[in-house]
């Protein structure tokens, strides 16, 4: 199947961990977002039900007239104590060890790494159950766009942490299922 997944658009606080915590979009934000992928058309767009990316999807969904499904499994990762906290905020040496091995070392009284993976395998896994799959787009965060990277085409977590994911960014992968094992490949990266 090929799958759209598309971070929300801005909400201004790039230097911040936003998971459960729910800024608002920047006004117009989804406007250059809305016009950059105007070519693209999907069938079936869901998004996590964080406002910042419901908003996102329902801008992307209106010109085709679909339906937007709020899909929990697609929701950024819970930093727990970090959450909403600006990153100067955060103790380096905790937030390096975070990055550097996330099993190991999850933000204090956040989601466990191992409970991010399978919820994002999840929503992969129902995504491929459809016999009859259609174009999709998925809105969600950075977070889950890493792990659909590492997930599904094999990179090593470190190498999806140094890629660029800005709002708005677009991934466009050929995600494919063989013996319940996820597979694919990168077919475009997409910067707004």
């Amino acid at each position: 199947m090929i799958l759209d997944l598309i971070r929300h658009a801005s909400t201004g606080r790039d230097d911040h961990l936003d998971g459960r915590t729910d800024p608002p979009l920047h006004e117009g934000a989804t406007e250059a977002l809305c016009a950059r992928y105007a070519g693209l058309s999907w069938q079936r767009v869901l998004s996590s039900p964080r406002q910042r990316a419901l908003l996102t999807a329902e801008a992307l969904a209106l010109p085709h007239a679909v339906d937007v499904e709020a899909d929990e499994e697609w929701e950024e990762l819970d930093f727990g104590d970090w959450d909403g906290l600006a990153l100067e905020a955060l103790p380096m040496a905790a937030l390096s060890a975070f990055h550097l091995d996330p099993h190991a070392n999850p933000p204090p009284h956040g989601e466990s790494w191992g409970h991010f993976e399978r919820r994002i395998a999840r929503g992969l896994h129902r995504l491929l159950d459809d016999p009859e799959p259609v174009p999709t787009l998925i809105v969600s965060h950075g977070g889950p766009l890493r792990m659909v990277l590492s997930q599904v085409c094999g990179l090593p977590m470190a190498m999806c942490w140094a890629l660029r994911i800005d709002h708005g960014t677009r991934l466009r992968l050929r995600v494919e299922r063989e013996d319940e094992r996820l597979w694919g490949e990168l077919l475009e990266l997409q910067q707004l």
